[in-house]
């Protein structure tokens, strides 16, 4: 695989995305990211050349090499051959480096053919050789007859051990007094010395030793985490209130379907119908009214949701209609002059009384703001409504049922 030829003309690119540009369906590269630098990127513009030399040129100064394993090429770091030492100079090596070896020569009882050689050859030797054993053995007399030790007086006498041992205690002593006054670590530090063979005098400690306890640091308490607020809640809260429309007096009656993915925010559904009391119409020689209705989505904010008096502030945005008709109550006849298409968009401010755990009630007030209804007759195309006629405050009472 390695003498297969391939062509090869690309620009900063990987290492790893060139690997697998060569490789194919009956062969692929098998390597670890450690051993080389796979994200390296290099450029390499090669015309019919062998895959051998491919990867020489990839991994130029990086010491790796490729061996063929089945139909899958292995690269990894070369291996290091060591060196074989011809076993002829290793074993001259060895009989030069180890020392030739001394016989024993036992220290008990010697045979008088044994004296008899030493002794000639005491005779036989030099007189300067002499002379220098001579010096050795002045200057190994003079190092044993030097001063003794304190250790070594100690020895010879009890008086000397009591000194030996007085003398250590004023050390231990001193070091006590060194080190009493840190504030660190109550320790007490004692040095050790050799056990003497013979039998020791027990030392009496008669001085006091204070260690000053380090206040331990008291961990400050961790901010605790926000628990997640996973609690479903839903409410339902159906609307009445007085307005008006057209300059004459109206109820409006409406509700909205909330859910609160929090205490403080709420999204939802909400809808409203109104209807004004009946006036006779000159032209039409009848009693007209305003009468509609409108819904949309609902958005709810509100403040202090856990107090007993809080404040929430809807805003809806709805589409509907308007209408200007003759409801015959006896007969049922409905007769609508005209009828038009509105959008609303309505915000309000409530404050609302936490009555038990599923009941609220609010008070409040609402500004309709309507696109222009554009009412006319249909004899003579005269306005009925004009464009800010649906515009008005609403006063209204809310009663608010389900899961706070």
């Amino acid at each position: 695989m390695l003498t297969r030829k391939v062509t090869l003309n690309i620009r900063d690119t990987s290492i790893e995305d060139i690997l697998k540009s060569i490789e194919t369906e009956d062969f692929a590269f098998t390597y670890s990211a450690e051993v080389f630098d796979v994200k390296r990127r290099v450029s390499i513009n090669a015309k019919d050349e062998t895959i051998g030399n491919v990867l020489e040129v990839l991994f130029r100064g990086q010491g790796m090499e490729c061996q063929q394993l089945g139909n899958k090429l292995l690269i990894r770091k070369k291996r290091v051959s060591k060196e074989t030492v011809p076993k002829s100079d290793t074993t001259q090596k060895e009989k030069a480096i180890t020392p030739p070896i001394k016989p024993s020569v036992p220290k008990e009882t010697k045979s008088t053919t044994e004296k008899e050689s030493k002794e000639a050859e005491v005779k036989e030797v030099k007189p300067d050789e002499v002379n220098s054993n001579n010096e050795k053995q002045d200057a190994d007399s003079a190092m044993e007859s030097s001063t003794p030790s304190f250790e070594d007086s100690a020895l010879e006498s009890e008086n000397g051990r009591v000194e030996y041992y007085k003398e250590k205690r004023r050390q231990t002593e001193a070091i006590v007094n060194t080190y009493k006054n840190y504030e660190l670590a109550p320790l007490l530090f004692v040095p050790i010395y050799e056990v003497h063979p013979r039998a020791l005098l027990p030392i009496e400690f008669k001085g006091e030793i204070a260690a000053e306890e380090v206040p331990k640091k008291e961990k400050e308490p961790k901010p605790e985490k926000p628990a997640r607020d996973n609690k479903f809640r839903i409410n339902l809260a159906p609307t009445v209130g007085y307005t008006e429309i057209g300059n004459r007096d109206a109820i409006a009656i409406g509700g909205h379907l909330v859910y609160n993915p929090t205490k403080n925010f709420g999204i939802g559904v909400a809808g409203k119908g109104f209807l004004t009391r009946n006036e006779p119409d000159v032209r039409l020689g009848a009693d007209y009214s305003y009468s509609g209705g409108y819904g949309g989505l609902l958005l709810e904010a509100t403040l202090f949701p856990n107090q007993p008096f809080h404040l929430s502030f809807p805003v809806i945005f709805g589409l509907g209609s308007v209408m200007y008709n003759s409801l015959e109550p006896l007969t049922g006849l409905n007769t609508i002059e005209d009828e038009r298409t509105i959008f609303v968009f309505e915000p309000g401010a409530y404050l609302e009384m936490n009555v038990i755990k599923y009941f609220r009630i609010g008070f409040g007030a609402t500004y309709r703001d309507a696109s222009s209804a554009n009412l006319k007759y249909k004899s003579d195309d005269q306005p009925i409504l004009n464009k800010n006629g649906l515009d008005g405050l609403s006063i209204n009472i809310m009663l608010k049922f389900g899961l706070f």
